[in-house]
């Protein structure tokens, strides 16, 4: 597999490339936009690796560059830029990926190796409410860039409010969701679900809770 890094940082790149090339990955190194521009119009990558901040403006407009030239391919931003804002814009626009620096060598790999299953021109669709964030393709929930772990039912129903966009969504349509449509559900096993996903968010923030709408269902609201 071929990978091209854009990284102005010698050292790093340094370090990176030679890691990368331990795994058994070619790498080619770029260390501007401009270079970055010339090496994909010349060449054919398996991903880009793309440091943000560079000397000649902002990495992820290398993604924009790519779909204009025509040249479909998978991007993997490593920032320092952490913020949930500057990942939601990355992933916005097409990258596979959005990694903070500093980040672990391994998980890197992992991540590559992980991005490399995608077809090279798939798009993934992200959600976003407040500070989560749902990587709807994967099924993996963010808050505040931190994962979030949650069981099957409780990332069912959060995944279906988070469609809705902070709309009600009717107690059916989530049960439906979790259980099947064509399955008797008890009546408080939604509200076992919703208890439980009440807690793993207020562990991870308090800026969003679920709201009960009494007899109609359930909405995501932004606290004050």
């Amino acid at each position: 597999m071929r990978l091209l890094l854009v990284e102005d940082d010698g050292d790093v790149a340094e370090t990176l490339t030679a890691y990368l090339e331990r795994q058994g990955f070619v790498v080619d190194r770029a260390d501007t936009l401009a270079m970055a521009q010339d090496a994909l119009l010349d060449n054919a990558f398996d991903l880009v690796l793309l440091d943000r901040m560079l000397p000649d403006g902002d990495g992820v407009s290398l993604i924009g560059f790519a779909e204009a030239q025509r040249r479909p391919q998978r991007f993997l931003l490593l920032s320092a830029l952490a913020g949930i804002d500057d990942k939601v814009t990355g992933l916005e626009l097409g990258a596979r990926d959005y990694i903070a620096k500093p980040f672990e060598p391994r998980e890197l790999v992992a991540r590559i190796r992980v991005a490399l299953r995608d077809r090279i021109d798939a798009v993934r669709e992200i959600k976003r409410f407040g500070p989560i964030l749902h990587d709807v393709e994967s099924g993996g929930f963010f808050v505040n860039d931190a994962p979030m772990s949650l069981r099957r039912s409780e990332a069912l129903v959060l995944a279906a409010l988070m469609a809705r966009e902070g709309a009600i969504v009717r107690r059916e349509t989530l049960e439906s969701r979790v259980y099947g449509y064509d399955k008797f559900v008890n009546g408080n096993s939604l509200e076992s679900i919703i208890s439980r996903l009440r807690k793993a968010l207020a562990t991870k923030t308090d800026a969003v809770k679920v709201s009960s709408i009494r007899g109609v269902g359930y909405q995501l609201v932004q606290s004050d």
